[in-house]
């Protein structure tokens, strides 16, 4: 059994336990290095918590340390352009180059000398002229992407380097209505040809071993309590986090209740703020349906056949639900039914 706590409550963070995404994780790298990529370009999607973050940076971290990448990794909230010429530049220092340069930047103003003569002033032509003399391939990481200005100006910068034949990776993680506001800008409108990554559940066998392996338990309780997690990233964490502490060591009601309680906290109220009105109600019908059939549903929510087509598409896109089998539905979220049901006060 492992001596300290392996698993992490943060959102983001490489925790020691982790349950790897091997084939994305290929997918990308394998791309990233190969001599003639078929994209310089991906994008990780998926439900808030599914382990977006964690990828990003494993791949990250993979291609600096064997592929020789310099990584520069953007705030979506800051000056894009600006902050990778900045960052650009200190990697490169990093990696003895740009000796001979001295880059002066803010947020209204970008000067880069060379040699103490060549003076460019422009902030996109700075971050291009680092680009060139990098002579190295560049990967660009950018978490949670919005659809701003910024991120727009930048989608157009990236583009047109791409147009010149610079070796400049792109790797993003954001949700999906994020995403898909951000296609539709014409800055932007590369990103409709990105490859998109959608990160479903974990493997529930791998969980079952990793929790019998870090717990020394036996392969029934590591069963029950990799069910209990649905193979939702974020959940394995919290639930091996609060087991790990557990004295018992048993699924008891002590640990149900730090768990919903912690997914609640820290998930569910951000996820289910981001639905809309009438996606909510469906959710709130989905849980009152004893059967989880269509018709029980419909008659529930009190929609048109049509109208629960759309809501029905739209939640298992953003993760939310999922089909099981003909004309019944399911939530992909563990214990959702338990969040749903200690909010109805809110609704009731």
């Amino acid at each position: 059994m492992v001596t300290e706590n392996p698993f992490s409550l943060m959102y983001g963070k490489i925790p020691a336990s982790f349950i790897e995404r091997d084939e994305e994780f290929i997918e990308i790298t394998n791309t990233f290095s190969s001599k003639v990529p078929s994209t310089l370009a991906y994008m990780i999607t998926g439900v808030r918590g599914a382990g977006k973050t964690v990828l990003m940076r494993e791949v990250a971290k993979a291609l600096r340390e064997k592929q020789g990448f310099i990584t520069v990794d953007l705030n979506p909230q800051g000056k894009l352009i600006e902050s990778f010429a900045q960052k650009l530049f200190y990697e490169g220092r990093a990696h003895k180059l740009f000796q001979n340069f001295e880059l002066t930047i803010d947020f209204k103003f970008a000067q880069l000398s060379i040699g103490g003569e060549e003076k460019i002033n422009d902030p996109e032509v700075v971050a291009e002229r680092l680009i060139k003399d990098a002579k190295r391939k560049i990967l660009v990481t950018i978490d949670e992407t919005n659809n701003t200005q910024e991120m727009k100006k930048f989608a157009n910068f990236y583009q047109s380097m791409i147009g010149e034949g610079y070796e400049v990776y792109l790797l993003m993680t954001g949700l999906k209505n994020n995403i898909d506001a951000l296609i539709q800008s014409k800055a932007a409108s590369f990103l409709s040809r990105t490859p998109k990554i959608v990160l479903g559940p974990l493997d529930l066998v791998a969980i079952v071993n990793e929790y019998a392996r870090v717990f020394g338990i036996d392969a029934a309780l590591a069963s029950q309590l990799a069910r209990l997690t649905k193979g939702y990233a974020f959940a394995y964490q919290v639930l091996g986090y609060f087991f790990y502490e557990s004295k018992f060591r048993q699924i008891e009601d002590g640990l149900l209740r730090k768990y919903d309680e912690y997914l609640r906290k820290n998930g569910y109220e951000v996820i289910w703020n981001e639905l809309t009105a009438r996606e909510q109600q469906f959710c709130i019908a989905l849980h009152k349906s004893i059967g989880k059939e269509a018709k029980e549903i419909l008659r529930l929510v009190n929609i048109k056949e049509s109208n629960y087509q759309n809501y029905r598409g739209s939640l298992i896109e953003k993760g939310i639900i999922e089909a099981k089998g003909y004309g019944k539905l399911d939530f992909t979220l563990p214990r959702f039914d338990e969040f749903i049901n200690a909010m109805m006060v809110y609704f009731d």
